[in-house]
Formats: C-alpha cells, structure tokens, sequence
C-alpha cells in the first residue's frame, strides 16, 4: 500500500475489511474450477474477478479511478450470484456482501468527495428487471419499427 492517495488508500482499506471477513472466503482468491469439478463455470462466467486481484490491482496501481475498482469488486458478488442458484448459500451471501460493499462504497466515495456518478457517461449494465421490461416492451412494437431499430443498432453497434 505504499504511496497511495488517500483515496485509494481508503479504497484498499475497504477491500482489506472485506477480504478479512470470515465470511469472504470464497471470494478471496480466484475460483480453482477445475479442482472444484466446476467444468462449467468458464462458460458461465466471462469475467472472474476475486478479492485478491483487486487488492493486488489497488496496490499496483492499475485503476484509472475509484469507480472502475468498485465496479471489480461488483463483478465478484455478480459472477457468484449468476453461477450459484438464486437462494443457495452462495447466492445469499454474495448478495449481502454486495449489499454491506455498496453502502461503504457510496460512503468513501462521498469522503473523498469523488462524484457517484460513473465517469466518463459508462453505463451499468441493465440489472435483470429492466431487461424483462425491455423484452416485454419489444412485443409492443410493430414489425417494421421493430426491424428499423434493429438496422439503426447494426449500424450504430457493429459486433
């Protein structure tokens, strides 16, 4: 943690407080899939993230800002929500983590006087409800307009 802003520094403590929980343990370190018979989880999981990477990550200085760190830390409790059934103990746990992160999050962010904003006009990705009401709303749309969005997003999003 050598020569960190106090931004930082306060962001580092903050992982450290969750990496030291009991309860982070499977969270700490990356998923060992294949010791784990997991043999699924690289096509579930696109992007594994752990609290050691981002403590390393922190220290090295490899975030252009506080937001893109938490954003890591995020993607931890998502890829253990989106691997593990909805209700198991991993879900639950992940979900309270989640829950305990954004509201420190929220408050080192106002500390250190950063805006809550993401920078840069990132968006979050939709959460799963306003997904299911963007599907919903696609079957309210005529045919026609329905392909004139489609081309407009080729257009406009080439893969």
């Amino acid at each position: 943690m050598a020569n960190l802003s106090p931004q930082w520094a306060a962001m580092a403590k903050l992982v450290s407080q969750f990496y030291a929980k009991a309860d982070s343990e499977p969270f700490r370190e990356a998923v060992d899939w294949k010791t784990l018979g997991l043999f699924d989880y690289p096509q579930i999981i696109k992007h594994p993230m752990d609290l050691g990477t981002v403590k390393r990550k922190i220290n090295e200085g490899k975030y252009k800002s506080l937001h893109e760190a938490g954003d890591d830390v995020r993607q931890i409790w998502k890829n253990c929500m989106t691997y593990n059934a909805d209700g198991s103990d991993f879900y639950n746990l992940a979900e309270s983590m989640a829950k305990k992160f954004e509201d420190k999050f929220q408050k080192l962010l106002a500390q250190n006087d950063v805006a809550t904003s993401q920078e840069g006009g990132v968006l979050d990705e939709p959460t799963i409800e306003e997904k299911r009401a963007f599907a919903k709303s696609l079957y309210k749309i005529e045919k026609d307009d329905l392909g004139k969005v489609v081309l407009d997003l080729e257009n406009k999003c080439p893969a």
